[in-house]
């Protein structure tokens, strides 16, 4: 029986963010086959005593450079890229805006190398939209396409059922914004196009995961404009679900996909995501 180790900065019971929910979406019906660990805490000793397992690498950011090499030469892996970690800012606009030159984070030294190892020594790269892959494809030059596929944000079966029993709740003329500290999120931009545009809105912050669906699925619609590509934010995605007015830019980095065309189609979409990962591993 394959068993898997499943590294991530943090999981759902310590932090409830889009990431940490896909993460938890992917591995919930698994949890008998898979140990997880926190990237922090990942040393070269537990390495060896799992190096027969699959590993599983949904964040790296708090590994150590040596311990990457170290999983680059012991074990198979994949990784989950929910952002750009081959970015030192992990936003390849940050760092226009920053620098303000493009980035060249892959061209800087011993520390883009070990980069280099371990996203072309993983045995599969999994993408949260094609437009992020295709950003990857042309930075990191030890990726090989073949060895990558997009699997979009990945929603648990409970999640969606809920998100359908309440899809038909009647909706008031608020607009929601994300009220985030976040850079890319954009939430004063966000404010200001509200204003600009005489839309009525309201703050959202610090809900519980299916308090925020409740709240979206009274709400008429939700303004998201990040500053930088955003993957695949899940936050739009639910919106789609739920049948909000979604005013959003080109930085919402699924917004042309097929899937993302239709309330229906969505949900169809998102219904085949975990069949699809685990598919690869069988």
């Amino acid at each position: 029986m394959k068993t898997f180790v499943v590294v991530a900065d943090l999981f759902k019971e310590q932090y409830v963010g889009g990431a940490e929910l896909t993460t938890d979406a992917i591995i919930e019906n698994k949890k008998n086959k898979v140990n997880k660990i926190n990237s922090h805490a990942l040393t070269e000793k537990i390495i060896d005593e799992n190096k027969d397992k699959i590993w599983l690498i949904f964040n790296f950011s708090n590994i150590d450079e040596k311990i990457l090499v170290k999983l680059a030469k012991t074990v198979e892996y994949s990784i989950i890229e929910y952002d750009y970690k081959f970015c030192n800012y992990r936003s390849i606009d940050l760092h226009q805006l920053t620098e303000n030159k493009k980035c060249d984070c892959m061209n800087r030294g011993f520390s883009s190398k070990i980069r280099l190892i371990f996203y072309g020594y993983a045995k599969k790269i999994w993408f949260m939209s094609h437009k992020q892959r295709e950003i990857f494809l042309k930075n990191v030059t030890s990726i090989k396409k073949e060895n990558t596929e997009v699997l979009s944000s990945v929603f648990s079966k409970g999640d969606l059922l809920f998100i359908d029993s309440i899809s038909q709740n009647e909706k008031d003329e608020s607009y929601l914004i994300l009220d985030s500290s976040s850079w890319i999120k954009g939430t004063k931009e966000c404010i200001e196009f509200a204003k600009s545009n005489g839309l009525k809105f309201e703050l959202i912050k610090g809900l519980k995961y299916h308090e925020l669906l409740i709240k979206m699925s009274t709400s008429k619609g939700l303004i998201f404009r990040p500053l930088g590509g955003d993957t695949c934010p899940r936050i739009v995605i639910e919106a789609k679900l739920l049948g909000c007015d979604i005013i959003m830019n080109e930085n919402v980095q699924h917004k042309d996909e097929q899937w993302f065309s239709s309330k229906e189609k969505c949900k169809e979409y998102l219904s085949t995501r975990v069949d699809k990962f685990w598919s690869w591993y069988e």
